[in-house]
């Protein structure tokens, strides 16, 4: 039995790893990136309960790929993280959604720890995370003292985590995915028209403070029409998308690509004076108009023009001017196309002879 001053000491510890609990709640509930809460919410742990390894297992499955993809960008989380099928999964902890405390049967955790720690670990906690109620994976905390993480103690704070834990996650996922569906074009998951603004106008103020170059290309596609008549909007739309995907294709990281409307797209160029940017648009059609789209045995070309300019050849810099000097440039690379066509049918019309010519 419990003497008085175990019985205070026990109160201060509970009261304490309530209060850090609550802590941490506190400072992951308006996070909104999955991965800033990844990172934040396995520091916060490790630190506030002086725990000495830490790291993810996330069963791979479609719901889960926002997590694995945040996991896979983090240099924070490099090696703290581990991506497993969910038999594995489901194999070692007998998908059970309640802490999981082990120091016995450790080998049965092999695959979902880290190789870097299998031979430092002595006992572990599997805290489950729930995604929208479906069993995502975990939270693992281990320790090389085999004491830390018995199978018979008590779990009651543990559950506490990976429930707040949990809760927290759902709600950044779900917050991050309606972030991303209002600043996406939905037939070629590109950024869309709305971000184009935000976006340039952040590009403008980093142009004012560093003085480097902001590069933009006006994209149109020639043939668009003609393959919406000949091959019907089906084909259309895997035409669009096929040319968002060259887009990005070709373009460096530093690049953006939206949807701008219709078929008309927009790059932006980080760093490239007038020379640059015209020299990208080149890139562009070659690089497009070497790749026909193939749909179900049809082939069709991908023809565009573009129109380019920089900030460094504009004396008053603004997104409206940038924008417009870009489409102007459009315009009459499309108006010289159109004539040079006309030129080349009415030449292919003269031509015409008859026997006596011969």
């Amino acid at each position: 039995m419990e003497t008085l001053e175990e019985l205070i000491g026990r109160a201060k510890k509970n009261e304490e790893i309530a209060r850090n609990l609550f802590d941490i709640e506190v400072s992951i509930l308006n996070i909104a990136s999955t991965q800033v809460f990844l990172e934040h919410l396995l520091s916060s742990v490790l630190e506030k309960f002086d725990i000495r390894f830490g790291w993810y297992s996330i069963i791979e499955t479609p719901i889960t790929q926002p997590l694995i993809k945040s996991l896979k960008q983090s240099e924070q989380l490099a090696q703290a993280y581990t991506v497993l099928s969910s038999v594995e999964y489901l194999e070692a902890t007998k998908g059970k959604r309640q802490p999981l405390l082990d120091h016995r049967n450790l080998q049965r955790f092999k695959l979902m720890t880290p190789s870097n720690l299998r031979g430092e670990v002595k006992s572990i906690a599997v805290l489950p995370l729930l995604l929208d109620g479906r069993l995502a994976g975990s939270l693992n905390l281990a320790d090389s003292c085999i004491e830390r993480y018995k199978a018979d103690k008590e779990v009651f704070f543990l559950q506490q985590l990976s429930i707040k834990a949990s809760l927290c996650l759902s709600a950044v996922v779900s917050r991050e995915k309606v972030a991303y569906l209002a600043t996406r074009d939905p037939l070629t998951k590109l950024r869309n028209r709305r971000e184009l603004e935000d976006t340039l106008e952040r590009e403008l103020s980093r142009v004012l403070r560093h003085g480097q170059p902001l590069g933009l290309a006006f994209i149109d596609c020639d043939d668009f029409k003609q393959v919406n008549d000949s091959y019907g909007h089906d084909i259309g739309d895997e035409y669009l998308k096929h040319v968002a995907n060259l887009l990005q294709e070709l373009l460096r990281k530093t690049d953006l690509v939206f949807r701008f409307a219709g078929d008309e797209f927009v790059a932006l160029l980080p760093n490239q004076d007038e020379a640059g940017a015209k020299q990208i648009a080149e890139r562009m059609r070659d690089h497009l108009h070497s790749r026909p789209l193939i749909y179900e045995n049809i082939q069709i070309p991908v023809k565009i023009s573009v129109g380019t300019a920089s900030t460094s050849n504009l004396p008053n810099i603004s997104a409206k001017v940038l924008l417009k000097q870009a489409d102007n440039r459009l315009y009459e690379k499309k108006q010289l196309k159109n004539f040079e066509k006309s030129n080349a049918l009415e030449g292919l019309s003269n031509s015409t002879f008859t026997f006596e010519d011969c």
